[in-house]
């Protein structure tokens, strides 16, 4: 993280701002420098982030009750009161100095785990749509009607998602008033589920469905469709085993 072309006292405040132990002056310093070169923007940014994660993954730990007491007692001119720094004041600086060499060891290491992380993320995002894609079950419906026997209706569903995908040929406009609606046959339901009204070729889905075959049905209902199938059966395909 440290970059050898940046003051070593710009290092050190964009660490102290890092944990928001910098005063107003080395504040503005800092902002000031950062303005004029995009290296020292990017320090304050790796730092934030470092200091984000060390936060993070460090575990809480108590400290024993005489530690404060053996840091004083090792401090140098101990003996004498006007030397001694306050633990309070002590602390944010030995956390700086131990947030620069955590930085520069891990800066790297924190770089190579982000860039992991966000191909595993992508491995993790294109196997599930591979996987989603090969367990998709492709089903053409039968006409039930001779005056439908030119019309193809497919079926792509997903057992695992609970949804599918629609797809119309040929299918004439429904006489006035009324919609085709599409069923999913569920064999451990009472009724047909309904997947809604077949204006288009589109995507559906459902409540989870006790069978990883269902079978389907398109029938011709009142516009707007029905809870439950009222109408004639126009094409149709029972569930599997």
């Amino acid at each position: 993280m440290s970059n050898p072309e940046i003051p070593a006292h710009l290092d050190e405040l964009a660490a102290l701002h890092a944990i928001d132990q910098i005063d107003e002056a080395g504040r503005r310093e800092l902002l000031e420098a950062a303005e004029r070169d995009p290296k020292i923007e990017a320090l304050i940014r790796d730092y934030a982030e470092t200091a984000a994660l060390l936060a993070h993954d460090a575990p809480t730990v108590a400290p024993r009750a005489a530690l404060r007491q053996e840091i004083l007692a090792a401090l140098p001119g101990r003996n004498t009161k006007s030397n001694i720094i306050p633990f309070s004041q002590w602390v944010p600086y030995a956390i700086a100095a131990c947030l620069m060499a955590l930085g520069i060891l891990q800066g790297e290491q924190i770089t190579g785990l982000k860039q992991q992380l966000a191909v595993t993320q992508s491995d993790a995002d294109r196997l599930s749509k591979s996987n989603a894609l090969m367990g998709m079950k492709l089903t053409e419906l039968e006409a039930k009607d001779a005056a439908y026997n030119t019309s193809k209706i497919l079926v792509a569903w997903d057992p695992y998602q609970h949804r599918g995908v629609v797809s119309m040929q040929a299918l004439p406009a429904p006489p006035a008033g009324h919609d085709y609606q599409l069923w999913v046959l569920d064999p451990g339901a009472p009724a047909p589920v309904s997947a809604g009204l077949l204006t288009d070729s589109r995507s559906f889905s459902t409540k989870p469905i006790t069978s990883t075959t269902p079978g389907f049905a398109v029938s011709l209902e009142p516009a707007g469709g029905v809870p439950e199938p009222t109408g004639p059966i126009l094409f149709a395909i029972a569930p599997g085993p």
